[in-house]
């Protein structure tokens, strides 16, 4: 898998969860208090964040200046969020805690910039 499939399959993906998002917003503030508390929070915040971090690492590993590089940051951010997230457990509770209902609008804003960009990258940059 190169960083061309790896960007259309993380961009859709990301694209398609931020807006479901942000189609139901009062549901996504609803399960996000729901995932503080209970250990579904704990894989959806932590593991899965290492997951596809590192399968971008493994996968899209480049530091040249092109658009791999992005690929490679962007999971190198996703890897170390998810890295805090599965150590410190009670401070990221305490976090989302505090943020709670802002987090949903947060969460699909950026996850709906990482679907374009990545989109952009997996389907239209290489073909231009």
């Amino acid at each position: 898998m190169d960083y061309i499939v790896f960007a259309r399959w993380f961009g859709l993906v990301s694209l398609f969860l931020s807006l479901g998002i942000l189609f139901n917003m009062e549901d996504a503030r609803e399960m996000a208090k729901n995932m503080v508390k209970s250990e579904s929070g704990y894989i959806m915040g932590g593991v899965l964040p290492v997951i596809f971090g590192s399968l971008s690492i493994l996968f899209a590993n480049s530091f040249e200046f092109s658009w791999a590089l992005l690929i490679t940051l962007v999971g190198a951010c996703v890897l170390l969020v998810g890295v805090f997230r599965v150590i410190f457990v009670k401070q990221w509770k305490i976090l989302i805690s505090h943020y709670i209902e802002q987090i949903p609008f947060l969460f699909s804003l950026f996850g709906l910039m990482f679907g374009v960009i990545l989109i952009y990258i997996g389907f239209i940059a290489n073909n231009i």
